[in-house]
């Protein structure tokens, strides 16, 4: 049995390939028995990324029916950001596909912004108090948003085209509901529009040409009670880094190894996981987790 139908996956997350720098096993068992739910700490950075949203991109009052709908809808309002970037210079909650090591990708980009007549790719991170980040916690972010660079760029060379896309999604065979088609035509969206495969040649188009990719990729961390920022943190993408870190996820999700549990330097993220004692006894036992 391949990872992918082990954790009923037909694709990857970009924030999957993240957490497994934050703790792999961890990712595999929340698919594996469900996700936790969320703290209140979770809840309040999910509205912050909301409320941040609705600064930069018009709201799009769509309610999907069918799996076409949904997927209409999501590259719609991703079209509709990219719109926004090139009006006001930055744009929010943009979807990215893509394909490596044979796997489709997909995320969604907190923030593209114009930044020295380059587009930039920027992700914002909540926190519960205003101390910055250590590495091990860093990690994870810089991996996310060196993904989501090279996703785009690989759409832009065509290194991932729109044929791609039709093959991993099965887009070709979609076809809207007539109750979301009249939700089109309520918003006044023309009728030659509504279709999968208008909607799929806008997305690839408007990436293609919302402009050059910088090489300098931005992390800002919000304080999520005070809204305040409390660092930006900016790095330069790395090819040969992504490689790397290509070659390491890559061998877990085809199975080449198992889920790696953390180092022992790192079992202090145990205290933060709920499967700790209970599906995962790797550093149980220990009577100080440091």
């Amino acid at each position: 049995m391949s990872v992918l139908t082990m954790l009923n996956k037909k694709s990857i997350r970009v924030t999957d390939i993240a957490s497994q720098y934050w703790c792999e096993r961890q990712m595999e068992l929340r698919y594996l028995y469900g996700d936790k739910k969320k703290t209140v700490e979770e809840k309040k950075g999910t509205l912050l990324h909301e409320m941040l949203e609705n600064e930069t991109n018009v709201p799009v009052l769509l309610e999907p029916k069918s799996y076409a709908d949904y997927m209409y809808k999501t590259l719609y309002t991703s079209s509709i950001a990219l719109s926004a970037l090139k009006e006001n210079g930055r744009t929010r909650e943009v979807q990215v596909f893509g394909r490596m090591e044979g796997f489709n990708l997909v995320g969604k980009i907190d923030q593209l912004n114009f930044r020295n007549e380059v587009v930039t790719v920027e992700e914002d991170k909540t926190r519960a108090n205003d101390n910055l980040p250590n590495a091990a916690q860093m990690l994870p972010n810089k991996i996310q948003v060196m993904f989501y660079r090279s996703m785009l760029e690989d759409i832009q060379n065509g290194t991932y085209t729109l044929e791609d896309f039709r093959k991993a999604y099965y887009t070709e065979r979609l076809v809207l509901t007539d109750e979301f088609r009249r939700q089109l035509a309520a918003m006044h969206i023309e009728q030659s529009k509504h279709s999968m495969q208008y909607v799929e040649k806008e997305f690839f188009s408007k990436v293609k040409s919302m402009g050059e990719i910088g090489d300098t990729l931005y992390i800002k961390y919000i304080n999520q009670f005070t809204e305040d920022t409390i660092k930006i943190y900016k790095f330069q993408y790395s090819r040969a880094e992504l490689e790397k870190s290509k070659e390491f996820v890559f061998k877990y999700w085809k199975g080449i190894r198992k889920a790696l549990p953390v180092p022992k330097e790192e079992k202090w993220k145990c205290n933060y996981c709920v499967f700790f004692g209970k599906q995962c006894k790797v550093w149980w036992g220990q009577k100080t987790i440091s």
